[in-house]
């Protein structure tokens, strides 16, 4: 069969069409891939001494559920003590302990955590009083003598993330009253997880929202910040505020951390892998 000849018209239409639409694999300007596999995505993450620590949403025995990551994306895998979590969702370190973590399910079951090198030892487990289904941030603040807690249910496109903050014990695992409130984000649209995480910075309630059209993508995602969050009286207060989009990415951001005055990103992308990027939004 003879072959067609593209006319300069055409080639010029293809060049442009491949300018317009980049490859799902390309990595977009700022961002570091630090796993080509589904199971090595973040989902949630937080600053260590040295670079960061990240857990992982994976379910399977044997699937990686914790590890280490360097300022330039190196990974190094954790070996979680015991019996595995299922679906771990969000990470925060423990104000005032250095080395303790705490980490969430999406079910709302917690572990408080010690990361010495590479070694993970847990100290305890504790349960979020208030929404305790598809929960995907969970941060942990500290205002005045107070430890606060925030974490959210993610919501969707039809209905709002559900916010709550509370007084929490790092000792006990216990919680105080709980404070609540609802966001809902104008960007993305469609397969929206309206809060995918949660950190804090100042004062200020930041997180990030989704979308999340399946395993294979496209992904977006934006940052806001939502508020504050404080305490009277040593009980935990939510002032929320119509989000105040703070950027907007091509990957499904469900980690946000700030160490500093530096921000990471990190995104778990299902088939496309996982992903960091520092930003500034923190300080």
């Amino acid at each position: 069969m003879r072959s067609r000849r593209m006319t300069p018209a055409a080639v010029l239409a293809a060049a442009m069409l491949a300018w317009l639409v980049p490859s799902a694999t390309a990595a977009a300007p700022g961002w570091t891939q630090v796993s080509t596999k589904a199971t090595g995505g973040i989902s949630g993450l937080a600053p260590a001494p040295t670079g960061w620590v990240v857990v992982r949403d994976n379910k399977k025995a044997g699937q990686n559920r914790i590890a280490l990551l360097s300022d330039t994306g190196a990974v190094t895998e954790l070996s979680w003590p015991g019996a595995q979590p299922t679906d771990l969702e969000a990470l925060s370190s423990v104000p005032g302990q250095p080395g303790g973590y705490a980490a969430l399910t999406s079910a709302g079951s917690g572990y408080l955590l010690t990361v010495s090198g590479s070694v993970v030892t847990v100290n305890r487990s504790f349960t979020v009083p208030r929404g305790t289904a598809n929960i995907e941030s969970f941060t942990l603040t500290q205002i005045g003598d107070t430890t606060v807690a925030v974490w959210a249910v993610r919501g969707s496109t039809a209905s709002p993330a559900k916010v709550f903050a509370a007084g929490f014990s790092p000792v006990t695992g216990q919680f105080g009253p709980v404070a609540t409130g609802r966001v809902t984000v104008p960007y993305p649209t469609s397969n929206v997880r309206q809060i995918a995480d949660l950190t804090t910075s100042g004062g200020r309630l930041l997180g990030s929202s989704t979308s999340d059209p399946g395993a294979s993508g496209p992904f977006t995602a934006a940052l806001y910040d939502l508020g504050t969050v404080s305490t009277t009286s040593g009980r935990a207060v939510l002032r929320l505020q119509p989000p105040v989009q703070l950027g907007v990415y091509d990957h499904k951001v469900e980690g946000i951390a700030c160490s500093g005055t530096t921000g990471l990103l990190g995104s778990d992308d299902e088939k496309l892998g996982g992903w960091m990027r520092t930003e500034s939004f923190c300080g």
